[in-house]
């Protein structure tokens, strides 16, 4: 039985983004207000009745910006530093893994040199053990695996609460009707003009230096 002994691979920034869940109905709400923007001209001029003035209503100014959390989780500083954290955390169970692999596969040789001089009863007693040092490194290499992608996932989410606040500041300053996260499914493109991913990750580095 060989299996790769790598420690559990962390989840890629798409992945782990993928299931911190970032709202996609700013997706569905920007589809909404560009309908709507498309189906109701920039004003409306009523006819007038005789002596009745003629009615202007002046449609509000849709903003709107683009933001790509999955490169701002690949490029700020405090995000290499946590998986680097990760990765270390987790070398003592890599160390772990790597010895019930290594007894695993030196009683299946010891098995197969030996099997044909066993008798039945020894033979039989040999597998429960090879059976049972499977299981214990499977159950191990999972555990490891599950723990490693837990941990990164709860790391990337906070690194994304925060730039979702620094995110609300900038469009609060700059007046956007609306910003949209273009990794959510449903945007096809975004307008490089629009986009304030470099501003996040400016502001982010600025506000959570690395020591």
């Amino acid at each position: 039985m060989s299996r790769d002994l790598s420690p559990a691979r962390a989840l890629s920034p798409a992945q782990t983004y993928a299931r911190a869940r970032t709202p996609a109905t700013l997706v569905r709400r920007a589809a909404v207000w560009a309908a709507l923007l498309l189906a109701v001209p920039s004003f409306l001029v009523l006819a007038p009745a005789a002596g009745v003035p003629v009615a202007r209503a002046e449609a509000a100014e849709l903003k709107l910006a683009s933001v790509d959390y999955q490169k701002a989780l690949e490029s700020v500083t405090e995000g290499e530093s946590a998986r680097k954290k990760l990765e270390s955390m987790f070398q003592s169970k890599k160390s772990a893994i790597e010895k019930l692999k290594s007894n695993f596969d030196a009683m299946q040789a010891d098995y197969q040199k030996q099997s044909v001089l066993l008798s039945d009863s020894a033979k039989r007693e040999k597998e429960d053990a090879i059976n049972l040092a499977g299981m214990q490194f499977q159950q191990a290499y999972q555990q490891s695996e599950g723990e490693m992608q837990q941990a990164y996932q709860g790391a990337m989410e906070q690194l994304i609460a925060k730039m979702k606040t620094i995110t609300m500041s900038i469009a609060s300053e700059r007046a956007y009707t609306l910003v949209i996260e273009i990794n959510e499914g449903g945007v096809v493109y975004a307008s490089p003009t629009i986009d304030i991913t470099d501003e996040l990750i400016k502001r982010y580095n600025a506000q959570n230096p690395v020591k």
